[in-house]
């Protein structure tokens, strides 16, 4: 195989079109440890970089050892996958992914004190969900935590101070739209039934989070630049998801809805930096949202 191919093929094993998802995660969570800060606070890159660098580490490696854990599924339901296609071993796979998540759950637990058991935990709930996840029902659940983790790391991270009230709607929220999200793409190789489609109508609600954020805790950004921008940003989120789960139909349906809900997430991020008062995150959270759109048609996402 030519080296384009082998490239092409790590990047589709490692849903990489799926990384700036994870940065926005990580940017919203940068937002809320600020908060802890004073309001002039700069944004401190030196620990933004350890934290986004080992969290899109992290993720990749989930994406990698999955494959490489579903390697005799994929044969029979996804032949086309890397591995059961022949371009990447499963061996070459399980080595990679288990060499980025120890680097990069190391990457989280050095950024500051509070991060190590957080960093940890993560890790244990990648593996175990890799682990199990085919032969043991509802593990999904632990995919969501782990999503839910992310915001939470980067927040303390950046602050040990953290504010929890603000953590709990931004990882509660989260928690709940990859959910949400993953009851539907289990069911994308099998079709999705009524009930699992019903189910998706949490997402819409899931993204709302940074308003009941930016209600009950009383935020009040300065300027209506500020709301207006965040506001915007859960509308266009809120009518992305919905476009997503009204496509929902027949057999084969569900993998582009699930690419649809993933490619929103920065939109829901950009308008927790928004509402707290950090446009330059709130902005990258955007542009994170445009890049996952770009890679989308060329990347798959589940």
């Amino acid at each position: 195989m030519s080296r384009g191919g082998q490239v092409g093929a790590w990047l589709e094993l490692m849903r990489a079109g799926n990384a700036p998802t994870v940065v926005s995660n990580v940017l919203a969570g940068i937002a809320i440890g600020l908060q802890a800060r004073l309001s002039d606070a700069p944004v401190p890159w030196g620990t933004a970089a350890l934290l986004l660098v080992g969290m899109v580490l992290v993720y990749v490696a989930g994406m990698v050892l999955n494959d490489a854990f579903d390697a005799r599924i994929d044969a029979r339901e996804r032949p086309r996958r890397p591995i059961p296609s022949g371009r990447i071993s499963a061996a070459r796979a399980q080595f990679a992914g288990l060499s980025m998540l120890a680097v990069g759950t190391a990457m989280l637990a050095v950024s500051s004190g509070a991060t190590l058991w957080w960093s940890l935990l993560l890790a244990g709930c990648v593996l175990t969900y890799n682990a199990v996840h085919a032969w043991v029902p509802g593990t999904f659940v632990l995919l969501a935590a782990c999503r839910g983790m992310v915001p939470v790391i980067a927040a303390y991270g950046t602050s040990p101070g953290a504010e929890r009230a603000l953590l709990a709607w931004v990882a509660g929220g989260t928690f709940a739209y990859v959910l949400a999200l993953s009851v539907v793409a289990r069911e994308e190789m099998r079709g999705v039934g009524a009930v699992t489609a019903r189910a998706a109508w949490v997402l819409p609600l899931a993204a709302c989070a940074p308003l009941g954020m930016w209600f009950s805790e009383g935020i009040a950004p300065e300027g209506a630049f500020l709301v207006t921008s965040g506001l915007g940003a859960i509308a266009v989120a809120v009518v992305s998801v919905v476009a997503g789960i009204r496509s929902l139909g027949g057999h084969g349906s569900a993998p582009a809805a699930v690419g649809t809900w993933i490619g929103a997430i920065p939109a829901v991020d950009a308008a927790t930096c928004f509402l707290l008062g950090r446009p330059l995150l709130g902005f990258l959270c955007v542009a994170m949202w445009g890049i996952a759109g770009a890679l989308r048609p060329r990347l798959p996402a589940s």
